[in-house]
């Protein structure tokens, strides 16, 4: 058998660093040792070793001068071929490497991971996509700990090469896809955890992946037909897609007689566009039960096993779709299901005995639940665990409030339950035309607030609330505020017994519609939520993060945020919010010449006064605009260029704009053009350009300084905000993003605004002896003061042609509006559009403003003829 390479791959001729294709053919010994793939870090030493014979190491000559003492000594010495060139050459490289390299690599981006459920106990190989992940060399888990993550080695080659000097290894496809080696402690939490993964320089955004109790299997093509079924064993975790239109994945397995198996599918609960018809089959073909929309568009089959044998479980889309993202995952076998709770939350501090519906779950129906006083408040996934293992996790809320649950019967103002305020009270829909009556007692002029949360944890329920008074009169009814929940907020004029009634939209009832009733009076309270997630700081350099406050129940208050856990050597000064802030602030890192290198976990901490008492929360990080676990900061070496503002001010006005410079300073011979901007935001995350109007400076090599010029827009918002000077710039192939210090920006209220009362009128142009009104025409021009103003504002009229006359005019003190009148004569373009411009101006406190009003277009029309052919004639005359 030939072993030999083709002719073309013998001949060719490849570049020193190059990458290239190779076709192997059949006949290389699998057992041959020498045909080991080489390892990730061998491969880089290779391509160091490469980089070492290239013309590269020239270009570190400049650098080896520059070193001093011994080191100098050597290095020099090294680039010029002496006894100790070897060890000190070698030495130079790697230095010289790791800096270039660290300094150019691009940042890790995740986008997706697969597969996304891994087992407990186990080690899986997963595969991560996204962009720049050659340079991966940690990863991050949110939670409890219990995870850990390596790179893992490449897939086996069924052949490979080896060539007879080194320094050609096989390439990677491309930095899009990298796989991960993750293991799980068997004492591992269930559930979601975020996996990022870690540069020098910098941290990804994160991809979530879950931890299971069960076997994992991956669906493996072909299996579209009972012929090819994929052989799984049960109990296990199928994660499979339906790739294309009209396809149906098959499985195959054995089962005992008298087995309860369950066969729950999560695609549409988990966001994925396939609509599951699920089925079972016997060892024959013959469908023995099909499933669609038990759980939304979610299937689910619980099948009591007739005999011993092999069925097939068949999973297709039920309008006959496919595509990439029509992803699956069915979890198979003899499992404990829990259908449902109750009640689905309790008090923290206290005992709840909670009632379960399901299969499988080994007489178990009740369970008294111990609440920890210092549980997590809000929702958190409870799951049973039997013999056969874990159920399906159900939502179960943990509150603050006093509990109630309803006792019926409760249908009638009669025998409605009576409940203390406030209270979370725990109830179900269950009975034909159920209607669960509370009655309660209020003072005058308290307010409550009456929120029914059903749909949130699952339950079918599409509440109606009513609220009334003592003999059943409706005060105030509500559906549908939050999705399917109803809310009810009522101020009571009027100290007595009122009720809330609640009932389900469409009247329909069963054990799974329950639902909590919160009734609170209003608290006043703030969330805080900052961002990016992944901020990078280079040393002697700024960064910004921006923090939001949500505002609750008409809190009004200061708000003062910090950040946590940063370095030492890295400064990031407290915050403070003002009560009338619309614009999202920043807060400004600084990074010491010192400051420790490496990646940071970091938190903000927001506290403000409400009701006399401080209140402290813990800032929530987002990425691109979703919430996630956990924040870093990454500390990166020097840049090869900084920003430093000149103008340490600006001030303008609405409609105005003023100039601000920045200097930039360049390192280690740093040449590259740097395209410098403004940023800062607006109301909430918008950007600053939502006010203010801007364009990108180039600053080239030879420039020192960069001017920008900042136009606020007409309808800006006034105030004092923080802005930054942003320099991007290309180093080594990669993006580098600079920014300077904060500097702030003022927008002023410009006195007034002209706007007139028609966008578009027409006269006609007629002599003085004819009199008609169709040579006249009127209008007016409306002032909108601001603040303050209150000032004359002259006016003048910009754009009058010959033949036409407008009377001259002024807006007065403290009036708004001044009148038009247009008088066309025989003189004036008949046939043309013109424009007339209406000018403002106006003095405040010795400056004078000037404002134009939108253009005013007038049509001028030509005479009607007197007779038939006055017209004619006038033509003719013209002509002769």
């Amino acid at each position: 058998m030939d072993r030999r390479l083709s002719k073309p791959e013998r001949s060719r001729k490849v570049r020193r660093g190059e990458s290239f294709p190779l076709d192997l053919r059949e006949g290389f010994p699998l057992n041959d040792s020498r045909l080991e793939p080489r390892s990730r870090s061998r491969r880089r030493e290779s391509a160091l070793i490469l980089c070492l014979k290239s013309k590269q190491v020239r270009r570190l000559t400049s650098a080896a001068t520059r070193f001093t003492g011994r080191a100098g000594v050597r290095a020099r010495a090294a680039l010029k071929g002496t006894r100790s060139a070897r060890p000190c050459l070698q030495w130079i490289v790697l230095f010289g490497f790791f800096v270039v390299a660290v300094q150019s690599q691009p940042i890790p981006k995740l986008t997706s991971v697969s597969p996304e459920w891994i087992q407990r106990g186990t080690t899986s190989v997963v595969t991560l996509e996204g962009e720049n992940l050659s340079e991966v060399t940690g990863f991050i888990f949110s939670g409890e700990g219990g995870l850990t993550a390596t790179n893992a080695p490449p897939p086996a080659y069924s052949a490979n090469l080896e060539s007879s000097r080194g320094g050609i290894v096989p390439g990677e496809d491309d930095e899009r896809k990298l796989r991960v080696s993750v293991t799980v402690a068997p004492e591992a939490q269930l559930g979601a955890r975020e996996l990022r993964a870690v540069t020098a320089t910098g941290v990804s955004e994160p991809v979530i992946v879950n931890v299971d109790f069960l076997s994992q299997i991956t669906e493996r093509e072909p299996n579209n037909d009972t012929n090819h079924a994929q052989l799984v064993e049960l109990p296990v975790a199928i994660n499979g897609v339906i790739r294309e239109s009209a396809e149906s994945d098959f499985f195959r397995f054995k089962a005992q007689k008298a087995q309860r198996l369950i066969f729950d599918v999560y695609a549409f609960r988990s966001g994925s566009p396939l609509d599951s018809s699920l089925a079972l089959l016997d060892a024959d073909g013959k469908e023995l039960v099909r499933s669609e929309d038990v759980n939304g568009l979610d299937s689910l089959i619980d099948f009591t096993v007739p005999h011993d044998g092999e069925y097939f479980l068949q999973i297709r889309d039920f309008r006959y779709q496919g595509a990439k993202d029509f992803k699956y995952r069915i979890v198979a076998g003899e499992l404990p299901c829990l259908d449902g709770i109750f009640p689905l939350g309790g008090q923290r501090g206290k005992s709840v005995e909670v009632s379960l519906r399901g299969r499988n779950l080994d007489a178990l129906s009740k369970m008294k639940l111990k609440v920890e006083p210092t549980a997590p408040m809000g929702q958190q996934e409870i799951r049973a665990r039997t013999a056969k293992g874990y159920s399906n996790p159900v939502l179960f809320d943990v509150g603050g409030l006093a509990e109630f649950t309803e006792t019926e019967p409760n249908n009638a103002l009669t025998n409605a339950n009576a409940v203390t305020l406030p209270v979370v009270i725990n109830g179900r829909i269950n009975g034909e035309k159920d209607v669960d009556q509370f009655k309660f007692k209020v003072e005058k002029d308290q307010t409550f607030i009456f929120e029914v949360e059903a749909s949130r944890f699952g339950s079918p329920l599409d509440a109606v609330l009513y609220l009334t008074d003592a003999k059943g009169k409706v005060i105030q009814q509500n559906d549908d505020t939050v999705g399917a929940d109803a809310r009810i907020e009522q101020r009571f004029s009027e100290a007595g017994e009122y009720v809330i009634r609640i009932r389900d939209l469409l009247e329909r009832n069963g054990e799974d519609f329950a639902y909590r009733l919160v009734v609170r009076p209003p608290k006043p309270d703030f969330t805080v939520s900052f961002f990016p997630d992944t901020p990078r700081l280079y040393r002697d350099s700024y960064t910004v993060v921006g923090v939001e406050v949500q505002r609750q129940a008409g809190f009004d208050g200061a708000v003062e945020a910090r950040l946590e856990n940063v370095p030492a050597g890295v400064t990031a000064e407290p915050l403070l919010v003002p009560p009338d802030s619309t614009v999202s602030p920043m807060i400004v890192l600084h990074a010491s010449e010192v400051a420790p290198l490496g990646r940071h976990l970091i938190k903000l901490a927001a506290s403000g006064v409400i009701d006399g008492q401080r209140v402290n929360h813990e800032g929530r990080p987002e990425a691109n605009g979703r919430a996630v676990r956990e924040a870093f900061l990454t500390v990166l070496d020097k840049p090869p260029f900084t920003l430093e503002p000149v103008t340490l001010s600006a001030r303008t006005e609405q409609d105005q704009s003023t100039a601000v410079e920045v200097a930039v300073r360049r390192f280690e011979g740093f040449l590259g053009e740097i395209q410098v901007t403004a940023e800062g935001f607006s109301s909430g995350k918008e950007p600053l350009t939502r006010n203010v109007e801007l364009k990108p400076v180039t600053v080239r090599a030879t420039d020192g300084r960069a001017t920008l010029n900042l136009k606020a827009k007409l309808d800006s918002e006034t105030g004092t905000r923080l802005i930054l000077f942003k320099g991007e710039a290309k180093a080594e192939g990669q993006t580098v993003v600079q920014y300077s210090r904060a500097i702030p920006l003022t927008v002023d209220p410009f006195p007034f605004t002209l706007a007139n009362s028609l966008p578009r009128l027409a006269i006609t142009a007629l002599p003085p002896d004819r009199k008609s009104a169709a040579s006249e025409a009127e209008f007016s021009v409306k002032a909108n003061r601001r603040g303050w103003f209150t000032d004359d504002i002259r006016l003048k009229v910009e754009g009058v042609p010959e033949g036409i006359v407008i009377n001259s005019t002024n807006i007065t003190r403290g009036a708004s509006e001044a009148a038009y009148r247009i008088v066309a004569s025989d003189k004036a373009p008949a046939g043309k559009e013109v424009s007339l411009t209406i000018i403002g101006s106006a003095d405040v406190n010795g400056r004078s403003y000037q404002f134009r009003a939108p253009p005013l277009k007038v049509t001028i029309n030509a005479p009607a003829s007197e007779n038939g052919s006055d017209q004619a004639a006038e033509k003719t005359a013209s002509a002769k």
